[in-house]
């Protein structure tokens, strides 16, 4: 056989190949481009939203406007998808939004949908707000309620008493060891807000499962995975978290998943992180945001208690 026989005949085996390498080449392309648009939709929505979470009044207290904020994510969203006055797509793209978390300072605020039937008896499915859940972990006869900030309430449930303070200013009571050790408070009071957003948002995402199967929606929703820096740049925040799940996106079975998170637009200190070099043995306090950054459990609300550990400055981010 001739060298240009089999160079024909390669070609013919080949070609279905590279065509369908080709195909999917294209579908990578155009798959990467509506994730990118998606994105910076969700992104513009989620800041419109957090934009308008909180207001200052004229007696200088922060006051939380969740329905307006929720409106405005949906308003900035319809708008970009090309839908605000399309009711019936909208409803379908909240089928795929299981769950809008609220991070208040001492609590969690969870919308999500319920079902529900209308006068013809059809079957709806309405975004409700369920009751605040506080960050709260028992200790004995004491119950302890976090904040995003130092202050905490004791409660006694054994005579129920009530202590709100600093925690610095409870110390002793009730002889509750977290209380009594800086950093040890610092774990608990972080591991204690992330356990309840987590634990709250699961409850939601997994009646929300149960609801979408009767919309013909068959994805199986689930808590993604969360950075441990997000987790963290979130519990030091009044936030807005908003997560989108199994959205088609019209290639080849292909779905959109993403969450969004945005910090309200509050004046808040600086938070310094601590973390010990693990060649030079050197202590270092970090930005939030810095590259180096690897260890979260040791947060300082200013540069003067990060001197008093020890640490100096980092010289990536130079805080």
């Amino acid at each position: 056989m001739k060298l240009t026989d089999l160079a024909i005949i390669f070609v013919i085996l080949a070609f279905p190949f590279i065509l369908l390498l080709k195909f999917k080449s294209n579908d990578m392309e155009s798959l990467l481009y509506k994730k990118t648009i998606l994105n910076r939709v969700i992104d513009t929505a989620i800041e419109d939203g957090t934009a308008l979470l909180v207001e200052i009044g004229d007696d200088k207290k922060i006051r939380l406007c969740k329905n307006r904020a929720v409106q405005s994510f949906y308003n900035t969203l319809f708008i970009n998808l090309g839908i605000l006055g399309d009711e019936i797509n909208q409803q379908k793209i909240k089928c795929y939004i299981p769950v809008i978390a609220i991070i208040d300072y001492n609590g969690i605020y969870i919308l999500s949908n319920e079902e529900y039937a209308d006068i013809q008896d059809n079957k709806l499915i309405k975004q409700t707000w369920k009751a605040k859940k506080t960050y709260s972990k028992a200790s004995g006869d004491y119950v302890v309620n976090f904040t995003l900030g130092k202050e905490v309430t004791i409660n006694n449930t054994a005579n129920g008493k009530l202590y709100k303070n600093t925690y610095n200013n409870l110390k002793g009571v009730g002889n509750i060891s977290f209380i009594d050790d800086d950093t040890l408070f610092e774990k608990v009071r972080m591991r204690t807000i992330i356990e309840t957003i987590k634990r709250e948002l699961n409850y939601a995402i997994n009646n929300h499962n149960d609801i979408a199967r009767q919309f013909g929606i068959s994805y199986n929703f689930t808590l993604p995975v969360i950075k441990e820096e997000d987790w963290y740049n979130t519990i030091n925040d009044v936030s807005m978290l908003v997560f989108i799940q199994g959205f088609p996106m019209g290639i080849r079975g292909k779905k959109y998943n993403n969450f969004a998170l945005g910090g309200a637009k509050v004046v808040k200190p600086v938070i310094y992180y601590i973390q010990t070099n693990a060649i030079s043995g050197i202590k270092y306090y970090h930005k939030g945001t810095c590259e180096n950054l690897r260890v979260y459990d040791m947060p300082e609300r200013d540069k003067i208690s990060c001197a008093k550990k020890g640490a100096i400055p980092c010289h990536i981010c130079k805080p």
